[in-house]
């Protein structure tokens, strides 16, 4: 044994330290490990699935039947005068989904009777609720570099978990509905008792008690229900309740990341709407001239691109929702530290057993 390796001069040995940058390089093994958002960017191959943008076309006019028939349908047709953007596209959807959050029906909207604008919100979250899952579902398996599912199997789970969405959009407005009745009675002793000053401040001050519950229930859903059926699309115990409270801690233990996320999620949506806008405009085009050149009737002319012009908005929202999922996942990763790629994933289906052959005894010879 040489000097080098006794004993003594390696319990000596100073440690020269870690070398950071090594240890960074060494640990940086993709692009995603520092930017973890750029995993969102595998979600627009949802968009180019016929299916898909297929099923949720059938949804969205289906949706619009319903709202058209209760008078709540406050956006026009298409006008070739207005220039499309991807400006304009988030504007309709944002008119189109306004519904989706049951606190709105508190909303001071004079052109609508308020049990109009409940029926909306009703209609509203039956028929997007199971689309939502759905694609966030198929949205949080790219997101975690899986394929998608098979549509019938995606169709299924979407269904199975249908309920626990209605659920976790109604409880806010249960809760908000409570503290209501409770701000409704001291409105009502506080015109029962009259213009008694200092009385009216301490009702007004009680009011306090229950509106900022109110506001933080009705501000919060608007981010907690869509994330809620990103975890009911993605986790594999479907609760309603679980999933809500995963939404509204995400919102406000991590606002920041939110923003960041949604903000990134709106402008990846918006440069597919972009290209959807594109298509359409040439389709519209290519469309109004054939059958111009056929003698076609006016008003089959109309309709046809009406149609068409819907279609960056049907684009829209399947991007949208599929990218639900994504930043339900991200989000998860960053309140709780669980990674993007630790999805559930249900397993294949047992194989039947082989058919067992019946022993023949030795009499039968």
């Amino acid at each position: 044994m040489t000097s080098d390796d006794s004993p003594a001069k390696t319990e000596n040995q100073v440690h020269d330290g870690y070398d950071l940058e090594t240890g960074l390089l060494a640990r940086l093994r993709e692009w995603i490990d520092v930017l973890p958002w750029l995993r969102l960017i595998r979600i627009l191959r949802v968009v180019g699935s016929p299916p898909l943008i297929g099923i949720v076309a059938l949804t969205f006019a289906v949706w619009k039947i319903g709202i058209t028939l209760l008078a709540l349908d406050a956006i026009g047709p298409y006008d070739p005068e207005v220039a499309w953007t991807a400006g304009q596209q988030s504007t309709r959807f944002t008119a189109y989904i306004k519904y989706l959050n049951p606190a709105s029906v508190f909303s001071d909207n004079p052109e609508i009777v308020w049990w109009k604008n409940l029926l909306g919100t009703c209609w509203s979250v039956l028929i997007w609720t199971p689309i939502a899952i759905l694609l966030s579902r198929q949205g949080g398996l790219l997101t975690a570099g899986r394929p998608l599912m098979p549509l019938s199997g995606a169709i299924s789970l979407a269904l199975s978990r249908m309920f626990a969405g209605w659920l976790a959009a109604a409880v806010p407005l249960g809760c908000i509905s409570i503290f209501a009745v409770l701000i409704m009675l001291i409105g009502w002793f506080s015109g029962v008792v009259g213009h008694i000053t200092w009385l009216n401040f301490l009702l007004a001050a009680a009011t306090l008690l229950f509106a900022i519950p109110c506001g933080v229930l009705a501000f919060g859903a608007n981010v907690a229900i869509p994330l809620s059926w990103g975890a009911l699309g993605n986790e594999r115990d479907p609760d309603a309740m679980d999933s809500l409270s995963r939404g509204y801690e995400y919102l406000f233990r991590r606002p920041l990341q939110v923003f960041l996320y949604l903000l990134i999620a709106a402008a990846m949506a918006g440069l597919v709407s972009v290209l959807a806008i594109g298509i359409t405009t040439a389709a519209i085009q290519i469309n109004d001239r054939i059958l111009e050149f056929s003698g076609a009737a006016d008003g089959m002319v109309e309709t046809s691109t009406n149609l068409l012009s819907y279609l960056p908005v049907v684009v829209f929202l399947t991007a949208a929702w599929s990218l639900l999922g994504g930043v339900y996942l991200l989000l998860r990763y960053d309140t709780g530290g669980q990674e993007v790629e630790d999805l559930w994933q249900a397993g294949p289906p047992p194989e039947p057993p082989l058919p067992s052959i019946p022993k023949q005894s030795p009499d039968a010879k």
